[in-house]
C-alpha cells in the first residue's frame, strides 16, 4: 500500500526476473506527481508558451482531439485507475473541474496529507537524501567544492515574527519558479529505459530554528 503498487503489479514483480521492466506506476512510490509533471511538460497537453491545456476526462464520440486525462494516465501511470487519480487530484486542490467534463491543472506539485503513508515515506526519503548529500560532502574527495552543491541562507540575528508570513510567501513564489525550471530541464532527459541512468534531484526547504533545541545542543557542545 505504501508503494501504491496494484495487486496485479505485485504478482508480476514476485514472478519476474530481477532485471524486469515495469510501468511508471510500479516504479514510482506515487503516480500523482508523475501525472502532474507530465501534464505540465508534455507538449501535447500544453498550448502556446507552455500554458497547460484544459483537457476532458475521456474522448467524446464526435471529438477529434485524442488528448484526454484518461490517455495521459494510460501513458504515464499504466495500471492505475484514471478516475481515482483525478478524484485525488481534485480533492487535494491540484486539479479543478471547469465544467463540461473538462479539467484544469492549477498546481504543479502534489502534497499528500500529513501523517499518511505517502507523507511518511516522503519524509523518510527527504531525510535520507539530505543525510546522503551531507555525507558525500564530508568525504576527502569533496574538498574544494567538488562534492554536491549545498547552499544555506540564514539570518544571524533573526527577523521580526510579524514578517515571517511575508517571507514564507516570498520563498514559495520564488521557490516555485526555481522548481519549475529544474523540473523542465530534467524532464527532457528523464526517460524510461535509459542505460546507466542516475536518479537525481534537488530539494529545498524553509526552516525555523527551534530555540529550545539550540540551547540544549549548546549545552552538549564543548566550549
Amino acid at each position: 500500500m505504501i508503494a501504491n503498487i496494484t495487486t496485479t503489479d505485485v504478482h508480476n514483480i514476485l514472478q519476474a526476473a530481477g532485471d524486469a521492466k515495469f510501468g511508471v506506476a510500479a516504479q514510482e512510490g506515487n503516480p500523482l506527481p508523475t501525472i502532474l509533471n507530465a501534464w505540465h511538460t508534455n507538449p501535447k497537453y500544453t498550448g502556446p508558451y507552455g500554458v497547460v491545456r484544459d483537457i476532458p476526462f475521456s474522448r467524446a464520440e464526435d471529438a477529434t482531439d485524442p488528448y484526454t486525462f484518461s490517455q495521459l494516465a494510460a501513458d504515464y501511470c499504466p495500471g492505475v485507475s484514471p478516475k481515482e487519480l483525478l478524484d485525488e487530484l481534485i480533492r487535494t486542490g491540484c486539479v479543478q473541474d471547469v465544467g463540461n467534463d473538462f479539467y484544469r491543472a492549477i498546481k504543479r506539485s502534489y502534497v499528500p496529507d500529513p501523517l499518511s503513508a505517502r507523507s511518511i515515506l516522503l519524509f523518510a526519503r527527504i531525510v535520507h537524501n539530505l543525510c546522503e548529500a551531507a555525507e558525500v560532502n564530508l568525504r576527502a574527495e569533496s574538498v574544494g567544492g567538488k562534492g554536491l552543491i549545498e547552499r544555506t541562507i540564514y539570518t544571524v540575528h533573526g527577523i521580526p515574527r510579524q514578517d515571517l508570513p511575508a517571507f514564507d510567501k516570498f520563498i514559495r513564489q520564488r521557490g516555485q519558479v526555481f522548481a519549475d525550471d529544474i523540473d523542465n530541464w530534467l524532464s527532457d532527459l528523464d526517460k524510461e529505459g535509459i542505460k546507466d541512468g542516475v536518479r537525481t534531484g534537488v530539494g529545498f526547504y524553509h526552516y525555523i530554528v527551534n530555540e529550545d533545541d539550540e540551547r540544549a545542543l549548546s549545552k552538549e557542545l564543548p566550549h
